[in-house]
C-alpha cells in the first residue's frame, strides 16, 4: 500500500473510532440524566420526603395534612390511611382542591397489589372531596450515607394509575412494575407517591383518602 493511501486509511479509521467513543459518551450521559429525576413532584421536595422515610421507613410522609379548630393535629394524619379503619382518614390541607398533592411511602419488595379506598369513610363521603384518579408512581431509591448524612440516589420505575367511582369502594389493582427482592449492602427500597389528580367535589374543599394497602400475591412477582 502507497504512503498516501495508508494515511487516507488511518485518518479514516481515527475518525470513525473517534466518532464511536463520542456516541458511546453521549449514551452513558444520557443513561446519567435519567438518575434522580422525579414526576409532578419536584427534586428537592422528593429528596426530603426520602430523608424522612430514611429516619422511620413505617411512617409515610404527606405533602400537606387538614388542621381543624378544635381538632389534633393527627386527627387527619396520613398514618389513618394504613389503620384498616374505613371510618378514619388522610385529608390534605393545601389551598384548593388538593391537585397533585402527594403521599410518599415505603413500598416492600415483592408487593404485587395496592388497594385504595378512596374518601372519608361512609359517614363523611358526601363532605369531603373524593379522588376520582391518583396516580402511583414507583421510584428505586438507594440511602448512601455520608458524614452521618444520607444522599438519595433514586430512579423512577414506572407509574400505575387508578381510576374510583364516586362510592367508597376499595379499588384493587397489579401494581405491575416488579418489585424485585433487595439483597444489597447498602441501604436500597422501593418508595411510593401517590398523587391527586382530579377529584368528586364535596361539601369542603380538602381531599381524603380512607384506606392504603400493599399486598404480594405468589406466582405474581
Amino acid at each position: 500500500m502507497k504512503p498516501r493511501i495508508m494515511i487516507v486509511v488511518m485518518l479514516v479509521l481515527s475518525l470513525f473510532f473517534s466518532s464511536g467513543d463520542l456516541l458511546a459518551k453521549r449514551k452513558k450521559s444520557k443513561k446519567k440524566k435519567k438518575q434522580n429525576i422525579t414526576k409532578i413532584i419536584s427534586k428537592k421536595t422528593f429528596t426530603d420526603a426520602l430523608l424522612k422515610l430514611a429516619e422511620d421507613e413505617r411512617a409515610p410522609v404527606a405533602s400537606s395534612t387538614l388542621v381543624e379548630k378544635g381538632r389534633g393535629q393527627d386527627y387527619y394524619a396520613v398514618d389513618k390511611m394504613l389503620d384498616n379503619d374505613i371510618e378514619t382518614f388522610w385529608a390534605e390541607g393545601a389551598k384548593g382542591w388538593g391537585k397533585n398533592e402527594w403521599v410518599a411511602f415505603h413500598l416492600p419488595d415483592g408487593t404485587t397489589h395496592v388497594e385504595i379506598t378512596p374518601g372519608a369513610g361512609n359517614e363523611q363521603f358526601k363532605n369531603f372531596n373524593r379522588p376520582k384518579q391518583l396516580y402511583l408512581d414507583v421510584y428505586l431509591v438507594r440511602l448512601k450515607r455520608e458524614k452521618k448524612v444520607y444522599k438519595p440516589k433514586f430512579k423512577w420505575l414506572g407509574r400505575a394509575e387508578f381510576k374510583f367511582k364516586d362510592e367508597p369502594k376499595t379499588v384493587r389493582q397489579k401494581l405491575g412494575i416488579k418489585l424485585a427482592e433487595l439483597a444489597v449492602p447498602e441501604r436500597v427500597m422501593y418508595v411510593g407517591v401517590m398523587i391527586v389528580r382530579n377529584v368528586y367535589k364535596g361539601q369542603f374543599d380538602d381531599t381524603s383518602v380512607s384506606t392504603f394497602k400493599m399486598s404480594s400475591v405468589w406466582g405474581e412477582r
